[in-house]
């Protein structure tokens, strides 16, 4: 038997890091994919990857940018219980020494448990949580942020558009920003730069996370295929302010 898919659960026989993956329903080419027990500063998470493919191997990589690591399929494939597996590397800082990682045959991924993983990070509203609490935790992570960095960018957010579409849940992504831009601010260029902004202007969109700065304001538009607006935020920034 020879299984070729990369979703499921990925393991490793000299790390205790563990990777589970999953389609994106109704997205080619995209992946759910979380993380437990990753070397360095995020050891857990949950992100959207998109493939690149090439001639010799296909590449995964965070959409938009600024993953915590890449998987890299190269073609590899190793017996496990008479079951050939694939074999993946997954570079974390150096492209020299990947952490070597198989397919469990064995294990199941759930693809639902997966989405409400990347929901939590990626700080997309619960369905229980009413727009007072969604509210009040964007005012407190702005309140953060503004102290940390200094600066003094207000959230204003189109309430009006996210009720109407149901897509409440959605705002809440304006957390996710702030921690962007805090972790951006620690650059001195950064931070000058941030602080002649007076706002954070949130509003919703069809496709994509579109980033801008207008009229004094950072703005970005929010949709349901805006992935990993914390991280794509902070490469943003970086490049264009």
């Amino acid at each position: 038997m020879v299984v070729l898919a990369l979703t499921g659960a990925l393991t490793s026989d000299t790390a205790r890091t563990r990777i589970e993956i999953a389609d994106v329903p109704g997205q080619k080419d995209s992946l759910y994919v979380a993380w437990d027990e990753l070397p360095g500063g995020v050891p857990a998470g949950a992100m959207v990857y998109r493939a690149d493919r090439g001639s010799d191997e296909t590449r995964y990589f965070a959409a938009g940018g600024g993953g915590h690591f890449a998987i890299v399929d190269s073609g590899r494939r190793t017996l496990v219980s008479g079951t050939l597996v694939p074999v993946f590397e997954i570079v974390i800082d150096d492209p020299a020494h990947p952490l070597r990682m198989r397919l469990d045959p064995g294990r199941k991924v759930d693809a639902a448990a997966l989405a409400a993983r990347y929901a939590a990070f990626e700080q997309i509203a619960a369905p229980t949580e009413a727009r007072a609490a969604i509210e009040a935790a964007i005012t407190a992570r702005a309140a953060k942020a503004n102290k940390t960095c200094g600066t003094k960018l207000a959230p204003q957010i189109d309430w009006a558009a996210f009720q109407k579409a149901g897509k409440l849940a959605l705002a809440k992504q304006a957390v996710a920003l702030y921690d962007g831009i805090e972790a951006t601010c620690g650059d001195a260029d950064y931070r000058a730069a941030l602080g002649k902004l007076g706002a954070l202007k949130i509003g919703l969109g069809s496709d994509g996370l579109a980033l801008a700065v207008q009229g004094g304001a950072l703005t970005a538009t929010l949709s349901e295929t805006g992935w990993n607006p914390r991280e794509t935020a902070t490469v943003w920034l970086r490049k264009n302010l």
